[in-house]
């Protein structure tokens, strides 16, 4: 009986097949080098412990971030978006065949494990009938003939589920990559949009700034025409600082603001509650 020992992998550790006789096991690393001219397929024995790679598959280049021309921001946001929308609808369609590729897969792996077995009951099965025909004496025994077609076909499928892994893998890890740069163009587009917010506050402060002052230099100015500055006025003059609490209801108020922008570029930032 050949034993079945031997797996078929490739230089990352990856297995492609495995508990295969030898012969199975060179006739898989041949149909995967058929497939896959580019890697290096290793038979060796399914004791033998993976050596630790270093190497691993290089990560999708990430596309730069555009440049928000001013006055462009929130129809950038609105393009960014749309295009999170199609990114994220084509992941889940990645993710879905990867998903069934790895389904199909292991069917075909329980399939090749149950032929393998029957065929080594079959390889026991010949090896005792001809022990029973050398016992009785006999010299010249025609062995009955065992068919590994099955057998083989099934490695040849498993193969072929395998590869279709691999493919889908790669195109949900490029699924991902896409999402990601999408997800990254979206935070920045938002960004963008406060910043633009925060400039339009600083132009509204600064106008503000400029009244308060010359009321301020009017209303003090009045004492040296025999007007005093009455307690009210006083007050007005006075400038309170930040209040803790209210500075923390802002900030919830921006980080709401950002998230309603992430779905809804038209979106707006209000300096009051309601």
């Amino acid at each position: 009986m050949t034993p079945a020992i031997w797996k078929v992998t490739d230089d990352s550790g990856h297995v492609f097949a495995s508990h295969l006789t030898r012969t199975g096991a060179e006739e898989m690393a041949d149909f995967v080098l058929k497939h896959k001219p580019a890697i290096r397929v290793h038979v060796v024995r399914c004791d033998q412990p993976a050596e630790p790679v270093a190497t691993q598959k290089p990560a999708p280049a990430a596309e730069p971030m555009p440049t928000i021309d001013p006055g462009f921001e929130r129809s950038v946001l609105a393009s960014a978006i749309e295009a999170r929308r199609d990114a994220t609808r084509r992941l889940a369609e990645a993710r879905q065949a990867a998903h069934r590729a790895r389904e199909f897969r292991d069917a075909r792996q329980a399939e090749r494990a149950a032929l393998t077995v029957a065929h080594e009951g079959e390889i026991r099965a010949s090896g005792a009938n001809l022990a029973e025909a050398l016992k009785l004496g006999g010299s010249t025994v025609a062995s009955r003939v065992i068919d590994r077609a099955a057998l083989m076909d099934s490695e040849t499928r498993l193969a072929t589920a395998q590869a279709a892994v691999d493919q889908l893998e790669d195109e949900q890890t490029a699924a991902e990559g896409i999402h990601q740069t999408a997800e990254a163009r979206v935070r920045l587009a938002v960004l963008a949009i406060k910043r633009t917010d925060v400039d339009a506050l600083t132009e509204r402060l600064e106008a503000a700034k400029a009244e308060f002052e010359s009321l301020a230099t009017a209303i003090e100015a009045a004492r040296f025409s025999d007007v005093p500055t009455t307690p009210r006025a006083m007050h007005a003059l006075r400038i309170n600082e930040i209040d803790g609490t209210e500075l923390t209801k802002a900030a919830r108020r921006w980080h709401d603001y950002a998230t309603r922008l992430t779905d809804d570029p038209e979106a707006q930032f209000t300096t009051q509650e309601g």
